[in-house]
């Protein structure tokens, strides 16, 4: 059964049932996600002992999952110390964040926030209405699809960490999209080094690319990139040492943690691209805005900001405009 909540009336809101979705046309409307999915961790104790003596003792390695602004806490399992928890109230004002800062219009906007099991999972679309594909349907008549993002989230190991972004009527979260195509997907457990902001940074690339250098875009994802070619590149640039002990051998001058983390990325990002200059621009990008609380500090955003200067100086430089020529 579906619950429908008239915009910023989350208050009223009853989500005793097992789906709450609002709709409305403000990207910084959070306000769902901030009543209902505001999940933090909290410590567990166990009661341990024997006899009449009973006593609290503290699990360190796994935590409950609380919503903060209830004081509820989720009827989930615990979550271990490697769990990486993305909180949907943080997530979505990130993201709203970032597409301010973006080229895509945002004037107008039709949004569609969903929240399953009191929080446990969320989902939330946006349709850029100005950003619009045209195209033909099989019997000649005309036809529209709009641009979208798509997030799914969770906080109970249920789902994935997924972002959806291209012009598609609709999408299933096995990636199959229907009625269109995607400029970027990307799946990610909650595990590990998930960097959310990473990932709507490169979402919200695709569709400026989408909307603003199709040509640019089409033309990346049909030219062929192989690990070893993309290594190459990668040594010269943003991997080479210039220290002095660099100019006297050789075999000191590659910064191989970052040769072998920029690899991996490449790797997750061919298993949607393929091996192509799309997903080694996808990696670059990923590279640019890892950073932690990159908005937050400022030695952080500086240093954003000259990453992406560097990845930049890659796709004009020489090695990177051969292989688009060769295509």
């Amino acid at each position: 059964m579906l619950d429908l909540i008239p915009q910023r009336a989350v208050d009223s809101a009853d989500i005793e049932d097992r789906v709450v979705q609002v709709r409305h046309k403000d990207i910084d409307d959070v306000s769902l996600y901030e009543r209902f999915g505001q999940i933090r961790r909290v410590p567990i104790e166990a009661l341990t002992g024997s006899g009449d003596i009973i006593e609290p003792t503290r699990i360190d390695d796994f935590h409950a999952l609380q919503n903060k602004a209830t004081g509820a806490l989720l009827n989930v399992r615990p979550v271990g110390k490697t769990y990486a928890l993305v909180p949907h109230d943080e997530l979505f004002a990130q993201q709203a964040e970032i597409l301010r800062d973006s080229n895509i219009p945002l004037e107008d906007v039709d949004v569609l926030d969903r929240i399953y099991e009191q929080g446990a999972r969320v989902h939330r679309t946006i349709h850029f209405n100005e950003m619009q594909q045209h195209g033909t349907l099989k019997g000649g008549e005309p036809d529209v699809v709009r641009c979208r993002m798509d997030i799914f989230n969770s906080v109970d190991m249920s789902w994935a960490f997924q972002i959806f972004s291209g012009a598609y009527r609709d999408l299933c979260r096995n990636t199959l999209v229907f009625g269109g195509e995607k400029a970027y997907h990307q799946r990610k457990i909650h595990k590990g080094a998930l960097s959310p902001e990473a990932m709507i940074e490169k979402a919200t690339m695709g569709l400026d690319m989408w909307q603003n250098q199709k040509d640019q875009m089409s033309l990346w994802r049909k030219s062929p990139l192989t690990d070893r070619v993309f290594a190459g590149i990668l040594k010269d640039t943003i991997c080479k040492k210039t220290t002095k002990a660099a100019a006297v051998d050789e075999n000191l001058s590659v910064n191989e943690r970052r040769l072998n983390w920029m690899l991996e990325r490449f790797s997750e990002e061919k298993k949607e691209l393929g091996s192509t200059l799309w997903a080694g621009f996808n990696a670059l990008t990923h590279w640019s805005t890892h950073l932690p609380d990159a908005r937050k500090e400022g030695r952080n955003e500086c240093k954003r900001y000259t990453r992406s200067d560097q990845v930049r100086q890659i796709v004009d430089g020489a090695a990177w405009r051969s292989l688009e020529l060769a295509a």
